[in-house]
Protein backbone atom coordinates (compact mmCIF):
# COMPACT_ATOMS: atom_id res chain seq x y z
CA UNK A 1 0.00 0.00 0.00
CA UNK A 2 1.37 3.37 -1.02
CA UNK A 3 1.00 6.45 1.06
CA UNK A 4 0.57 9.77 -0.70
CA UNK A 5 3.97 10.91 0.58
CA UNK A 6 5.67 7.90 -1.03
CA UNK A 7 4.13 8.70 -4.39
CA UNK A 8 5.08 12.36 -4.07
CA UNK A 9 8.64 11.41 -3.12
CA UNK A 10 8.94 9.09 -6.13
CA UNK A 11 7.58 11.69 -8.56
CA UNK A 12 9.89 14.34 -7.11
CA UNK A 13 12.85 11.99 -7.43
CA UNK A 14 11.95 11.25 -11.06
CA UNK A 15 11.57 14.94 -11.93
CA UNK A 16 14.79 15.85 -10.14
CA UNK A 17 16.75 13.09 -11.86
CA UNK A 18 15.44 14.08 -15.29
CA UNK A 19 16.17 17.75 -14.67
CA UNK A 20 19.68 16.96 -13.47
CA UNK A 21 20.40 14.70 -16.45
CA UNK A 22 19.08 17.37 -18.81
CA UNK A 23 21.28 20.06 -17.26
CA UNK A 24 24.31 17.77 -17.27
CA UNK A 25 23.78 16.90 -20.94
CA UNK A 26 23.59 20.56 -21.93
CA UNK A 27 26.58 21.44 -19.75
CA UNK A 28 28.73 18.70 -21.29
CA UNK A 29 27.66 19.77 -24.77
CA UNK A 30 28.60 23.38 -24.08
CA UNK A 31 31.72 22.83 -21.97
CA UNK A 32 33.25 20.13 -24.16
CA UNK A 33 32.10 20.91 -27.72
CA UNK A 34 35.02 19.06 -29.31
CA UNK A 35 34.48 15.89 -27.32
CA UNK A 36 30.72 15.92 -27.81
CA UNK A 37 31.29 16.43 -31.55
CA UNK A 38 33.56 13.36 -31.62
CA UNK A 39 30.84 11.42 -29.78
CA UNK A 40 28.28 12.67 -32.31
CA UNK A 41 30.50 11.57 -35.18
CA UNK A 42 31.00 8.13 -33.62
CA UNK A 43 27.25 7.67 -33.13
CA UNK A 44 26.60 8.72 -36.70
CA UNK A 45 29.33 6.63 -38.32
CA UNK A 46 29.37 3.48 -36.15
CA UNK A 47 26.22 3.14 -34.01
CA UNK A 48 26.46 -0.65 -33.70
CA UNK A 49 30.06 -0.50 -32.52
CA UNK A 50 29.16 2.20 -30.00
CA UNK A 51 26.37 0.04 -28.58
CA UNK A 52 28.63 -3.02 -28.38
CA UNK A 53 31.57 -1.20 -26.81
CA UNK A 54 29.23 0.61 -24.42
CA UNK A 55 27.52 -2.61 -23.35
CA UNK A 56 30.90 -4.24 -22.68
CA UNK A 57 32.15 -1.25 -20.68
CA UNK A 58 28.95 -0.93 -18.67
CA UNK A 59 28.78 -4.64 -17.88
CA UNK A 60 32.47 -5.03 -17.05
CA UNK A 61 33.31 -1.76 -15.32
CA UNK A 62 29.82 -1.25 -13.93
CA UNK A 63 29.86 -4.78 -12.53
CA UNK A 64 33.32 -4.17 -11.08
CA UNK A 65 32.15 -0.91 -9.51
CA UNK A 66 29.09 -2.55 -7.96
CA UNK A 67 31.21 -5.43 -6.68
CA UNK A 68 33.64 -2.97 -5.10
CA UNK A 69 30.75 -1.07 -3.50
CA UNK A 70 29.70 -4.21 -1.67
CA UNK A 71 33.19 -4.69 -0.20
CA UNK A 72 33.51 -3.97 3.52
CA UNK A 73 36.69 -1.86 3.20
CA UNK A 74 36.02 1.88 2.83
CA UNK A 75 38.89 2.35 0.38
CA UNK A 76 37.41 -0.30 -1.93
CA UNK A 77 34.02 1.41 -1.70
CA UNK A 78 35.68 4.67 -2.74
CA UNK A 79 37.31 2.97 -5.72
CA UNK A 80 33.92 1.47 -6.63
CA UNK A 81 32.29 4.90 -6.62
CA UNK A 82 35.12 6.30 -8.73
CA UNK A 83 34.69 3.52 -11.30
CA UNK A 84 30.92 4.02 -11.49
CA UNK A 85 31.23 7.80 -11.73
CA UNK A 86 33.79 7.45 -14.54
CA UNK A 87 31.38 5.27 -16.50
CA UNK A 88 28.51 7.72 -15.91
CA UNK A 89 30.57 10.78 -16.88
CA UNK A 90 31.73 9.02 -20.04
CA UNK A 91 28.10 8.26 -20.86
CA UNK A 92 27.25 11.93 -20.30
CA UNK A 93 29.74 12.98 -22.97
CA UNK A 94 28.14 10.48 -25.35
CA UNK A 95 24.67 11.72 -24.44
CA UNK A 96 25.77 15.25 -25.35
CA UNK A 97 26.82 13.85 -28.73
CA UNK A 98 23.45 12.18 -29.18
CA UNK A 99 21.78 15.48 -28.33
CA UNK A 100 23.86 17.14 -31.05
CA UNK A 101 22.52 14.63 -33.57
CA UNK A 102 18.92 15.38 -32.64
CA UNK A 103 19.63 19.14 -32.51
CA UNK A 104 21.08 19.05 -36.01
CA UNK A 105 17.96 17.32 -37.29
CA UNK A 106 15.78 19.86 -35.50
CA UNK A 107 17.71 22.71 -37.13
CA UNK A 108 17.23 21.18 -40.55
CA UNK A 109 13.47 21.07 -39.96
CA UNK A 110 13.21 24.50 -38.33
CA UNK A 111 16.08 26.72 -39.56
CA UNK A 112 14.75 29.74 -37.63
CA UNK A 113 15.65 28.01 -34.32
CA UNK A 114 19.02 28.86 -32.80
CA UNK A 115 21.59 26.22 -31.89
CA UNK A 116 21.21 26.60 -28.12
CA UNK A 117 17.44 26.15 -28.23
CA UNK A 118 17.83 23.11 -30.45
CA UNK A 119 20.40 21.58 -28.08
CA UNK A 120 18.17 22.22 -25.04
CA UNK A 121 15.10 20.76 -26.69
CA UNK A 122 16.92 17.75 -28.07
CA UNK A 123 18.38 16.93 -24.65
CA UNK A 124 14.91 17.20 -23.13
CA UNK A 125 13.38 14.92 -25.78
CA UNK A 126 16.06 12.29 -25.24
CA UNK A 127 15.79 12.34 -21.44
CA UNK A 128 11.99 12.25 -21.42
CA UNK A 129 12.04 9.45 -24.01
CA UNK A 130 14.01 7.32 -21.59
CA UNK A 131 11.33 7.51 -18.89
CA UNK A 132 8.53 6.43 -21.20
CA UNK A 133 6.99 3.34 -19.58
CA UNK A 134 8.00 -0.08 -20.94
CA UNK A 135 9.56 1.07 -24.26
CA UNK A 136 11.74 3.74 -22.66
CA UNK A 137 12.66 1.70 -19.62
CA UNK A 138 13.55 -1.55 -21.34
CA UNK A 139 14.50 -0.59 -24.91
CA UNK A 140 15.26 3.06 -25.65
CA UNK A 141 16.93 3.91 -22.33
CA UNK A 142 19.37 0.98 -22.10
CA UNK A 143 20.27 1.10 -25.81
CA UNK A 144 20.86 4.85 -25.59
CA UNK A 145 22.93 4.40 -22.42
CA UNK A 146 25.10 1.75 -24.08
CA UNK A 147 25.50 3.84 -27.24
CA UNK A 148 26.31 6.97 -25.23
CA UNK A 149 28.87 5.12 -23.16
CA UNK A 150 30.55 3.65 -26.24
CA UNK A 151 30.67 6.93 -28.14
CA UNK A 152 31.68 8.85 -25.01
CA UNK A 153 34.54 6.44 -24.42
CA UNK A 154 35.77 6.98 -27.98
CA UNK A 155 35.47 10.73 -27.48
CA UNK A 156 37.26 10.78 -24.14
CA UNK A 157 40.20 8.57 -25.08
CA UNK A 158 40.43 9.82 -28.68
CA UNK A 159 42.58 12.63 -30.00
CA UNK A 160 41.57 16.21 -29.29
CA UNK A 161 40.10 18.31 -32.09
CA UNK A 162 40.99 21.98 -32.24
CA UNK A 163 38.01 23.29 -34.18
CA UNK A 164 34.82 24.46 -32.53
CA UNK A 165 32.01 22.26 -33.87
CA UNK A 166 28.60 23.42 -34.87
CA UNK A 167 25.34 21.65 -34.08
CA UNK A 168 24.39 22.12 -37.73
CA UNK A 169 27.05 19.58 -38.74
CA UNK A 170 24.68 16.70 -37.92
Amino acid sequence: MFIQGDVLAFVSLLIGTCLSAWCLTIAYGLLFPGRSEVARQQLTDRPGACIGIGAAVVLLLGGLGIALLSAPAPLLKLVGWIVILCVLSTASVGLAGASRIVAGRMLSMAPEMNEYAALCRSAAFIIVGCILPIVGWFAFGPILFFAATGSGLRAVIGRSHSSMPSVEAA
